[in-house]
């Protein structure tokens, strides 16, 4: 796991913990970016295992939208579809957090480093990051999407069937990032 991802899952897990930690040189979104959002879309097969031991394979769709404000407010926005069900959160950016489904992130944190987008999303034990990196004028991106442990801990998530299981492996695959003037997040 890079330095960059354990920093930044200790902050998410000490964000987590209730302190505060503010930056404002991540938390400023590029000008270049205000009024569009920003769309990533992956495929992703993850074999996991119950408390029982019984070990299943999952092929999920993931797609997170991420609108900034003409003033640079951050609204976010993710859903999850597979075989054992479906679910979605929407943070804006008091940190107001609409869930639905089983399994649907507690905390998705976005925040900008320079050119990059990061969304940090805690599990029981551990985290999923997801990236998007930017070209210099901000008109054209990439998406990587990676999993951190907590030092020797598995990853440990609850499923949209409910139930809670480890993750022994998960593949990412069919990435997409693209960016769209205005906001084309889902109005509830």
């Amino acid at each position: 796991m890079s330095q960059n991802f354990r920093t930044s899952l200790l902050v998410l897990l000490c964000a987590s913990a209730g302190l505060t930690i503010a930056s404002s040189a991540n938390a400023d979104a590029p000008s270049q970016l205000y009024g569009k959002t920003v769309m990533l879309r992956w495929q992703e097969v993850r074999v996991q295992r119950d408390d029982s031991g019984k070990t299943i394979k999952v092929n999920t769709s993931s797609s997170v939208m991420v609108y900034v404000s003409d003033a640079g407010r951050l609204f976010t926005s993710m859903s999850r579809r597979n075989e054992l069900g479906s679910n979605s959160n929407s943070v804006d950016p008091q940190g107001d957090n609409q869930r639905s489904g089983a399994g649907a992130s507690s905390s998705l944190v976005p925040s900008f480093e320079g050119s990059r987008l990061l969304l940090n999303s805690a599990m029981r034990s551990g985290a999923r990051q997801i990236e998007a990196a930017f070209n210099p004028s901000f008109s054209n991106c990439s998406l990587t999407v990676r999993f951190g442990r907590d030092g020797d801990a598995q990853i440990r998530h609850r499923a949209m069937d409910g139930r809670m299981y480890n993750i022994v492996s998960t593949s990412v695959s069919g990435t997409s990032c693209a960016i769209r003037s205005g906001n084309a997040l889902p109005r509830s």
